[in-house]
């Protein structure tokens, strides 16, 4: 093992590891790179972050400045497994028109939100019968319109307890059949308001 590595050095590994597309790093992966021992891995560690060549996304888990990620792919490495949807794909897939200020995923997993130098990601947990209706897109996950939307219903009406307007909604966009066939999974209020909105 290794057991000092300099400034250019560290600088010429996050470089080679962004090109590599590896973006999100912790100690142990920085660890391995340099052949550091741990306890002198963790020291560059910190000092990288206190001079923002990393920079800290949550606990044991870095950006690489030279090939910061996205805020999704944040989500995707964090949430696994999760998928973009809710009001975030229906902005993505044209149905809203106003950006959310956070990204919203579900997932299978109970996360607690999370607050990045990347911005927040919300996580809403789904039953595992309820996850699908999403396409991959170079790793990065986000559900279909018509998905997108019974997240959507399905979340406020569970959570916040009232029927959220669709008067903003562009609905010409959805694809009916296939909103149709998805909401079977969903419970009742969901269908019932969806009847009388689409």
């Amino acid at each position: 093992m290794k057991k000092y590595f300099t400034l250019s050095s560290w600088l010429e590994l996050l470089q080679k590891l962004g090109k590599e597309k590896q973006n999100i790093l912790s100690p142990q992966t920085l660890q391995r790179a340099s052949r550091l021992n741990r306890e002198a891995a963790a020291k560059a560690v910190q000092r990288l972050v206190g001079r923002s060549y990393l920079v800290k996304i949550y606990k044991n888990t870095y950006a690489n400045k030279f090939s910061l990620p996205s805020l999704e792919e944040v989500a995707m490495f964090y949430g696994k497994p999760c998928y973009i949807s809710f009001e975030s794909a229906l902005e993505d897939r044209g149905i809203v028109s106003q950006a959310p200020l956070m990204l919203t995923c579900a997932t299978t997993r109970k996360l607690k939100n999370l607050k990045t130098p990347l911005g927040e990601i919300v996580f809403h947990h789904l039953q595992p019968r309820l996850f699908n209706g999403f396409e991959n897109d170079r790793g990065i996950l986000r559900a279909t319109a018509e998905k997108a939307l019974l997240d959507y219903l399905y979340i406020k009406l569970k959570k916040d307890k009232y029927i959220p307007s669709l008067d903003e909604f562009n609905l010409s966009r959805l694809n009916k059949k296939r909103l149709k066939m998805a909401a079977q999974k969903y419970p009742k209020n969901v269908r019932n308001l969806l009847a009388r909105s689409v």
